[in-house]
């Protein structure tokens, strides 16, 4: 079972250099296997729009059309989505203690809180956890 964080649905969305993993990844463990947060919803929103906007890699007529697929990616691949509000707290108090973000806690705190694994494709993040003895991430 996996935290699938915003960076796996993000490379599946916008066809980054780890799209052929992110989607085999994805199809790999379908639905049943796969949970994330609702605040994945707004990461993937925001990838989307810096590979339109500030990196230019995606024309606006394409962007239109990718916007009304995040919610659809993120639903069918998984089987529930926590919403981020219930572990906030700890999430915070846990990036303090891990010294990560307050947006990467929240996927650490929720697979901590499952017993899951984290996929990402966030390699310092991964690092980062593994210094503190935590070995519960994993890049797809």
């Amino acid at each position: 079972m996996f935290v699938v964080d915003a960076s796996v649905f993000s490379s599946v969305l916008v066809k980054d250099e780890f799209y052929d993993r992110a989607r085999n990844f994805l199809r790999r463990y379908f639905s049943t296997n796969l949970v994330t947060l609702d605040f994945a919803l707004i990461e993937v929103a925001n990838v989307l729009w810096k590979h339109t906007f500030v990196l230019k890699r995606i024309p606006l007529e394409v962007f239109t059309k990718l916007v009304d697929s995040i919610e659809p990616l993120i639903r069918s691949s998984t089987s529930r989505i926590y919403e981020s509000r219930t572990i906030l707290r700890k999430a915070l108090v846990n990036s303090i203690e891990l010294g990560i973000t307050v947006y990467d806690s929240l996927y650490v705190t929720l697979a901590l809180d499952l017993g899951y694994k984290l996929a990402t494709f966030d390699t310092k993040l991964v690092e980062i956890l593994e210094s503190k003895g935590l070995r519960i991430a994993v890049v797809p």
